[in-house]
């Protein structure tokens, strides 16, 4: 439900008038012709006075319209129009085509200074400097603090407002400092109506299909008792009817209004008590603290409209139709969290082997004329995935077993027989978990690992590239990009202690040992073949195993403290929609989350309903970059695939649901 356009301009905004938009034109219009705008300034200017003035009707903050009537009551009628519009050219943030803050300014001074002192008007520029102007994040990152409440509270734009009240006394020769304090004082409610206006009269508005953290939202996320609720429901997409029906429910019921009004009065009283504090030494001075008043009344009385407005919404139902959120502990994710889980095993099943998201080199690769095919590793991830997200109908181990028989001893290779890539540790390591988890191709398995072992150093480092075997060099040419990927590491790590923890134990301390030594606070460095948050996920799974596995574990205490830092920084970064960037991180992460010991609900439910939102209908998620790969005519770039990103998204996914199902207990 939201009010009509024809209705919002009367309702929303105090002091309109039909005529406004024609008056500011025409002092746009006298600057024009007398050569004093810059070129392209009458494009944008046009576009600011149109916004200035409330059009479209009741959706934009009328700044224009209200100089005109301020100025009329600071008997200073001649010098409205252009005050009007310089008005509106600071309030022109945003707008396409206009120009950074400093040369809006620029212009504002350049009209004002047909009617008043000089000196006035650049101290009166300066002084707007020192504010900030209204720039809303769009989708932050929202951190919040213990109690559930957003950490950083979002500041309304005060230079606006201060732009508005201060320019008539300044076309009136009065002190500046009186309507300062005041512009910045009715500043906060302003865009708290305005955020009401976005939300209730105009809809194609973007704040939540961006979504934007304007201040309305931020009032309501600093409370601990509505952020959590409001946090869901501004989770997945937001511009659809259905789900915009659920946030406006959600936000019409009884806390958020409240929450609203005792902040509007709070500001409201003070903006009052600057105003009663304030010297009357000038019939101008007295004309423009009687608007004051009058002002602060009207929007204390356009806040009652939409409080009213929302009481009749909250009363058609559905206010607590989201509810509180679930507590630590309490049972079950929405069913439809479920559906969405088995849909992206169906589309794999479906899909198998996953010929789409296969590597073929049709252009062929590092200077060779052969076309090769990368799908071993491919189908390996996927699998090992579908083991991991449990209770798919099919024997996804046979499969698995299957591919292990398929690849010959000796040489484990990414494109197969194509010698001119040398083994790697990644194939290798997703390679000894299947084998760990099917028992399949043991002996096969030895041959891969004696390869490994050839290229062990003497301090127990293994590199990326196998250059050599038991029989001799593995490669005739050198091998591509890096050849110490910590995320390879990880990914190794992961298969020997899968594998047998015991036997590596040598092994796993060396390399574990390099893997620390590359963590810092940004994250993991040195991963050349993945992105961020690919390798703090491997990271992760790496020391959960190491945790569970490695007996006597060297480096146990450093490892809990990287793994520690590790979580704390990837789950810093969720968002306002409840995603981490893509869906793909968005899994990385929320997989990575639900390894906690005492996950946070909120957290994965918000980042659920956002990966489940962004799933297609066939139960995929579009293919996204996953790992660095040679491209066509000797250029670099990153092989994705559908089922490939779909896989990665559904173990995501299904760790996150399955840990909200177990009510917060730990997985081992």
């Amino acid at each position: 439900m939201t009010l009509s356009p024809a209705g919002g301009v009367a309702a929303a905004w105090p002091w309109l008038d039909p005529g406004d938009r024609a008056v500011c034109e025409r002092a746009l219009s006298a600057l024009s012709s007398g050569r004093a705008l810059q070129r392209g300034d009458a494009a944008w200017g046009a576009l600011a006075i149109e916004r200035g003035v409330g059009t479209p009707p009741g959706y934009s903050i009328p700044w224009a319209s209200w100089a005109l009537r301020l100025c009329g009551r600071a008997s200073a009628p001649d010098a409205a129009a252009d005050a009007a519009v310089a008005v509106a050219a600071v309030a022109a943030g945003g707008i396409e085509g206009a120009p950074d803050a400093l040369a809006r300014g620029a212009l504002a001074a350049r009209l004002l200074a047909q009617h008043a002192d000089d000196a006035r008007v650049h101290g009166w520029l300066l002084g707007l400097a020192e504010l900030a102007e209204a720039s809303w994040r769009e989708n932050p990152v929202i951190e919040l603090d213990g109690s559930g409440a957003m950490a950083a509270p979002t500041a309304a734009g005060a230079r606006e407002a201060v732009a508005l009240w201060t320019a008539p006394a300044l076309v009136a020769g009065d002190d500046l400092a009186p309507a300062r304090r005041f512009g910045e004082a009715v500043a906060e409610p302003i865009w708290l109506l305005d955020g009401l206006v976005r939300l209730w009269i105009e809809p194609s508005a973007p704040d939540l299909a961006a979504p934007t953290l304007t201040p309305l939202f931020a009032l309501w996320l600093r409370d601990a008792g509505l952020a959590p609720a409001l946090l869901r429901a501004l989770s997945g997409e937001r511009a659809s009817p259905v789900r915009r029906g659920e946030i406006h429910g959600l936000l019409a019921a009884r806390p958020y209004r409240a929450a609203l009004a005792a902040r509007m009065r709070e500001t409201l009283a003070s903006a009052r008590e600057i105003v009663a504090a304030s010297p009357r030494t000038s019939p101008s001075a007295r004309g423009l603290a009687e608007a004051q008043r009058e002002f602060l009344d009207a929007l204390g009385e356009r806040l009652r409209f939409f409080e009213g407005l929302m009481s009749f919404r909250d009363l058609l139902g559905a206010g607590a139709a989201l509810g509180p959120p679930r507590a630590q502990g309490e049972p079950a994710p929405p069913d439809d969290a479920r559906a969405d889980r088995q849909a992206a095993v169906a589309f794999l099943l479906d899909a198998a082997p996953w010929r789409e998201s296969w590597e073929v080199q049709r252009f062929g690769v590092l200077g060779s004329s052969e076309q090769p095919i990368g799908h071993w590793f491919v189908r390996a991830t996927i699998l090992r995935a579908l083991l991991e997200i449990g209770e798919v109908a099919r024997d996804v181990r046979a499969d698995a077993a299957a591919l292990l028989d398929e690849i010959p001893a000796g040489e484990l290779r990414y494109f197969g027989a194509f010698r001119d890539l040398p083994p790697d540790g990644d194939l290798l390591g997703i390679m000894l978990e299947l084998v760990a988890e099917t028992g399949a191709a043991k002996e096969r398995a030895e041959s891969w690992i004696e390869v490994m072992l050839a290229n062990v150093g003497e301090d127990g480092g293994v590199p990326t590239w196998f250059y050599r075997g038991p029989a001799g060099p593995t490669t005739p040419g050198a091998a591509w990009a890096g050849d110490d990927c910590a995320a390879v590491r990880l990914n190794l790590l992961v298969g020997l202690l899968s594998f047998d923890a015991e036997r590596f134990a040598r092994l796993v301390d060396a390399n574990a040992r390099r893997v620390l030594d590359a963590a810092s606070e940004r994250g993991i460095e040195g991963a050349c073949f993945y992105d961020a948050s690919y390798t703090d996920l491997a990271f992760l799974r790496f020391a959960r195993l190491y945790r569970e596995r490695a007996r006597g574990a060297r480096w146990a205490d450093e490892v809990a403290a990287v793994e520690a830092a590790t979580l704390s920084r990837m789950l810093r970064s969720q968002r306002l929609d409840g995603g981490f960037g893509t869906p793909l991180c968005t899994a990385a992460c929320i997989e990575g989350a639900a390894m906690r010991q005492r996950p946070d609900p909120l957290l994965l439910t918000r980042g659920l309903r956002f990966l489940g939102e962004r799933q297609l209908v066939d139960g995929s998620w579009p293919a996204e970059p996953l790992y660095r790969v040679p491209m066509k005519r000797g250029r670099e770039g990153h092989h994705q695939g559908r089922a490939l990103t779909t896989a990665l998204c559904a173990r995501g996914f299904a760790a996150a649901w399955s840990r909200l199902r177990r009510g917060g207990e730990r997985r081992t």
